[in-house]
């Protein structure tokens, strides 16, 4: 995609026949988008405008009781915040739309993996830890690091895990050494 020229976008000398298309309106810069191939984040209002094409494709749900078709957003821009939208800008703020969307999702995506990730390793982590705990205990601590883990974010609970396992392979060391030679004078 290009970059924005410097200054108001819009359609020059032109105008929309019901007068949105003036320079700088939200109708003029999706028509300037739509024809130098800007995207619509980088320009100006795109959280306006990205607000209208989501109020729409809200209400086109609504309305029809589904996930709306491409013409039946267009409609509900055309009808509620962007009248005389041409096919073309439309098209143009669907694709950015979609692409902003698909940026977010993704990043959120991967977020929600790698919290998933940590919490995942944290609870093999605490398992393994049990297996140096005496037998009759274990489920006490199971229930007990667990629910530590459970009010903790998952990063912080992956650093908790593995204090746990550091320290159970220590204590669990030496309550097997306590059992194999039982007390020793000091």
């Amino acid at each position: 995609m290009t970059a924005w020229p410097e200054g108001l976008m819009g359609h020059g000398g032109r105008r929309s026949p019901h007068s949105r298309g003036r320079p700088g309106s939200a109708l003029g810069v999706i028509e300037q988008a739509a024809r130098g191939k800007a995207d619509i984040a980088d320009g100006p209002s795109p959280k306006l405008i990205f607000a209208y094409f989501d109020e729409a494709l809200h209400d086109a749900a609504e309305r029809h009781g589904r996930t709306p078709t491409a013409v039946e957003i267009h409609e509900e821009l055309d009808r509620l915040r962007l009248p005389g939208l041409s096919s073309e800008g439309f098209d143009w703020l669907m694709k950015c739309r979609m692409l902003n969307m698909a940026a977010s999702i993704r990043s959120a995506d991967l977020r929600r993996f790698t919290e998933y990730r940590d919490l995942r390793v944290a609870k093999r982590y605490v398992n393994f830890s049990l297996r140096f705990v005496p037998r009759g205990q274990r489920e006490r601590y199971r229930q007990e690091w667990g629910a530590e883990m459970a009010a903790l974010v998952p990063a912080e609970a992956d650093r908790f895990a593995r204090e746990v396992l550091r320290a159970a392979v220590k204590s669990g060391l030496a309550l097997r050494l306590r059992e194999l030679f039982g007390r020793m004078a000091a």
